[in-house]
């Protein structure tokens, strides 16, 4: 078989997988409409999806699994029609289920130790509106596997490298840029986490107006000050 060959046919098996994976994707958010998410089963969504169990587990370790690589798609959709290539941050390591292959994050340098990731912010915020209900619904699972968990382990490396680009060549113990990376990756999870569960009478980022960027714009201060304190 010819590489031209050999190439139709991975992608082809690529886009099947990609079409399964989103049949059963699309699948349980419907069922989610009518039926709590804790309460749905795998033989549930194969059942509804005309699929197997074979096939479900084939690309999604479990139920949990399922509800990331959802998001991950939704986000990475967001984000690849936004913005440029050279922007988009990706997982350093590919994942099973090939949510490590959309971009969950955005690098954008705004000068010297300073980045603008209000876009993102609000690219986030877009996407959960998308789907508010499903989102509203799946957030409350409070477990260690669920997709707060999921979100908080994803987006603590990515903010720990944006302290070290802000830091540059300046000094920071370890220890403070996890801390600040921890501290505020909390605070914008949590604060899109409680408007998604409140009642949706307002977009998400309504209220956000010309402060799409405080991660950062905080981040850049409090390192500055902590600077100048060791300097004086």
């Amino acid at each position: 078989m010819s590489a031209k060959a050999l190439a139709i046919r991975w992608k082809g098996n690529v886009m099947s997988s990609l079409n399964t994976m989103q049949l059963i994707g699309e699948t349980f958010i419907a069922l989610t409409e009518s039926t709590s998410p804790e309460k749905i089963s795998i033989s549930d969504i194969v059942s509804a999806s005309g699929k197997n169990r074979k096939t479900f587990y084939y690309h999604f370790a479990d139920k949990n699994a399922l509800v990331a690589w959802i998001f991950r798609r939704d986000l990475g959709t967001v984000l690849t029609n936004r913005f440029e290539e050279s922007l988009l941050v990706y997982e350093p390591e590919r994942s099973k289920d090939g949510a490590s292959s959309y971009p969950f994050y955005l690098f954008a340098k705004r000068g010297v130790r300073s980045l603008d990731h209000a876009a993102f912010f609000e690219a986030f915020a877009d996407c959960i509106e998308s789907r508010r209900r499903f989102y509203a619904k799946v957030l409350r699972d409070t477990t260690p596997d669920g997709l707060r968990e999921y979100l908080h382990r994803l987006y603590v490396p990515a903010l720990r490298d944006d302290v070290r680009f802000i830091l540059s060549n300046r000094y920071l113990k370890e220890e403070n840029v996890t801390f600040l990376a921890e501290f505020y990756t909390g605070a914008f999870l949590s604060y899109f986490f409680r408007r998604t569960l409140e009642p949706p009478s307002r977009p998400l980022r309504a209220d956000i107006g010309p402060f799409a960027n405080i991660v950062h714009t905080s981040l850049e201060n409090v390192i500055k000050e902590q600077q100048l304190s060791r300097i004086l």
